[in-house]
């Protein structure tokens, strides 16, 4: 076995391209090293980007980012018609970066760290070369140093900072003139999100917002979004009646430290997509120290862009397929249900044509969010990328903040149902009508297209660590009386926040109509989810699902494309008014064998249509994957639940009339220990 397999790969793929191409040119041979540096890259957890501009003007050939999207080091490539050291010293007097940068002309490398040569080798000496590449990929620059100093420093100090912010709030309690605002914010949220809210949660939604104020005005240096945006400036005016002066300064003076520094790396991206990116991964990384719970239970995890415009590119195809439409047409709602950081609909707003963007985005594309820091982070990136694409600011009035999944308000024509009827006789001012209004006109459209991301986590693993995910009474009894009622399975766990939202976007959409979801891959095979299954084949007209794979319990699937334990898929639900359901779901499985990274790289450059799909014969039990052909359900059962045994047989032929789950109590670690000291304790 090699040492080095990523370079005898290139110096493979730098004669097939110099034997082939018959050039040893630049343009012809640059793709081998750019494929060695990537497949590096990888290994350390980085991503190689092709010409991104630096914030000074340059566009080295690649620039190595991390998971922060904080630049690691600059790769320039040359062949051996140019002088080497001429050709770098070109460009760095044209304004190149001197902190880590890799040239390299197939022949010679050459490091520079700090402004001076680290390190020159020959290129075909595997062993020297992986040296230097290690050498270049394991090089901290100082602002990543500062960083990540900070960025501990803040973990560390945030449990003081969060209980100083709140000290100074249960203070202000007794101000007058937050006491209003802060009633008014708390009906808000009461009539838009959930009658769930309470004041303890609009504590915490001022205090995201107090904190994360200054990390937008850093990053993109501009405090428009503030001052226009109807919720931030509420939140402000809020914050505006105590949070001033000296008790500002005190509350949040150890953050001016992780505010430089995120000051500073933002300062060194140039692209504003980079920035977005930025952006999102500071959110994520700070609502996971903020609350670790939260987190869990909302799925603060972004989707890569390959996924994104991927999912994109299918519903664009399948518009045209079966409807002979497209995204940009007149008349073609588009919602993205838990829009989180906005990732769905900055994707595209850069994708629609120039000529119908302004109405895509006044009138026809949508978009919820229940917490604050993403509804946010959703904004900016929303309105900035139509600024971006236009040239003009212009607030993004169609993202509602909202709890998707009890809004049901689109029920009844008009809007006047439900949680919305609630709403429009509260009569508030300002803001209230402003979110109100958002609400109301989205609830009154068809929705074409539902499309997005929604936190899929099933419940809390562990009882102990209450936190239970939200209660959504309707969504619950809606899946009861379809998905469970069609189920025969004896354990039937339909109740998680996706199957809620695939629930929620099964009723909203339109008579015509596309559902785009990623989320498990679960319930492809697992018994517990015949009735799903069973559901959206009599539901929908046709179904396309790209299984992703990525479930860490099977071992021969390990690549998965988030980088956690939880498999998942890409769901394309097509629904077409007064057409048969095909009842043959379409299902391609992604190479098992790829890496988590190799499938986002092949979803990348694929298309729909590009991918073999296989048709489906569901067994009458509902089973895809693993159909069954046998005679098993012709024999007397042992037992059943009647509600199950209804659907199959008129007659009463089990065994045992009883039928219990046993000794269940969801509390073991109370119930159960090696000690028994222990346990007569608890």
């Amino acid at each position: 076995m090699s040492h080095y397999p990523h370079i005898e790969r290139y110096r493979d793929d730098l004669s097939r391209l110099m034997q082939f191409g018959g050039s040893d040119s630049e343009g012809n041979i640059r793709r081998a090293f750019e494929n060695c540096l990537d497949a590096y890259c990888r290994e350390h957890q980085f991503a190689l980007i092709a010409e991104l501009s630096t914030q000074h003007g340059p566009i080295p050939d690649g620039t190595v980012k991390d998971s922060l999207r904080m630049a690691r080091g600059y790769w320039e490539a040359k062949d051996t018609h140019d002088h080497l050291d001429a050709e770098i010293e070109n460009k760095f007097a044209s304004g190149y970066p001197r902190d880590n940068i890799l040239f390299e002309d197939s022949e010679t490398a050459v490091l520079i760290q700090d402004g001076e040569e680290s390190m020159r080798v020959d290129m075909s000496n595997l062993a020297q070369l992986h040296a230097l590449i290690e050498r270049f990929l394991t090089y901290e620059l100082t602002q990543i140093k500062e960083f990540r100093k900070a960025q501990a420093q803040f973990k560390t100090d945030l449990p003081t900072i969060l209980s100083n912010l709140r000290e100074a709030i249960e203070s202000a309690r007794l101000n007058p003139l937050f006491q209003d605002a802060a009633a008014k914010f708390l009906d808000l949220c009461q009539t838009t999100i959930s009658p769930q809210v309470n004041s303890d949660d609009v504590r915490e939604m001022l205090i995201q917002h107090i904190l994360t104020k200054d990390i937008f005005l850093r990053v993109f240096a501009e405090d428009q979004f503030h001052r226009e945006n109807n919720i931030a400036k509420t939140l402000t005016a809020l914050e505006e009646t105590f949070f001033v002066g000296t008790v500002r300064r005190e509350a949040i003076d150890r953050l001016r430290t992780y505010y430089g520094a995120i000051g500073r790396a933002a300062d060194e991206i140039a692209d504003f997509h980079e920035k977005q990116a930025f952006l999102k991964a500071i959110y994520e990384d700070f609502y996971k120290a903020y609350n670790p719970n939260a987190a869990d239970r909302l799925g603060v995890v972004y989707t890569p862009n390959a996924i994104v415009n991927f999912m994109i590119r299918a519903t664009e195809h399948l518009l045209s397929k079966h409807f002979s439409r497209s995204l940009a047409d007149d008349n073609v709602h588009i919602l993205d249900p838990a829009t989180g950081t906005g990732t769905f609909v900055t994707s595209i707003l850069s994708q629609l044509p120039a000529d119908n963007l302004d109405h895509k985005y006044t009138r026809e594309l949508h978009a919820n969010e229940i917490a604050i820091l993403p509804y946010y982070i959703a904004n900016l990136n929303i309105e900035y990328t139509y600024k971006e694409r236009t040239g003009h600011y212009k607030e993004f009035d169609n993202l509602a903040f909202v709890d998707t999944l009890n809004n049901l308000g689109w029920q009844l024509t008009g809007a006047t149902s439900g949680a919305v009827q609630r709403q429009s006789q509260m009569g508030f001012g300002g803001l209230t009508e402003e979110n109100l209004r958002r609400l109301r006109r989205q609830n009154s459209y068809p929705i074409s297209v539902v499309i997005g991301n929604p936190p899929y986590n099933d419940s809390q693993q562990d009882w102990n660590d209450f936190n239970p995910n939200d209660s959504h009474p309707e969504m619950e009894r809606r899946i009861s009386e379809t998905y469970v009622a069609a189920s025969t399975a004896t354990k039937t766990h339909q109740y998680d926040v996706y199957k809620q939202f695939l629930r929620w976007a099964s009723d909203r959409l339109a008579n015509d109509g596309i559902i785009a979801f990623i989320t498990n891959n679960a319930y492809l095979q697992a018994e517990q989810d015949d009735g799903f299954r069973k559901t959206i084949l009599d539901e929908f007209t046709h179904l396309y699902i790209i299984d992703l794979g990525g479930n860490m319990q099977d071992s021969t699937n390990a690549g998965n494309v988030f980088g956690n334990t939880i498999g998942a898929a890409l769901g394309f639900f097509v629904r077409i008014n007064g057409a048969e359901p095909t009842r043959s779901p379409r299902y391609h499985l992604l190479d098992p064998l790829l890496s988590g990274q190799e499938k986002l790289n092949l979803l990348a450059r694929t298309n729909l249509n590009d991918l073999i799909f296989c048709l489906l014969l569901p067994d009458r039990e509902g089973e895809w994957l693993d159909p069954s052909s046998s005679d098993f359900d012709e024999h007397p059962a042992m037992a059943f639940k009647k509600r199950s045994h209804a659907g199959n047989s008129s007659t009463d032929d089990r065994l045992f009339q009883l039928h219990a789950p046993g000794v269940k109590t969801d509390r073991d670690d109370w119930v159960y220990d090696f000690d028994e000291a222990n346990l007569r304790a608890k």
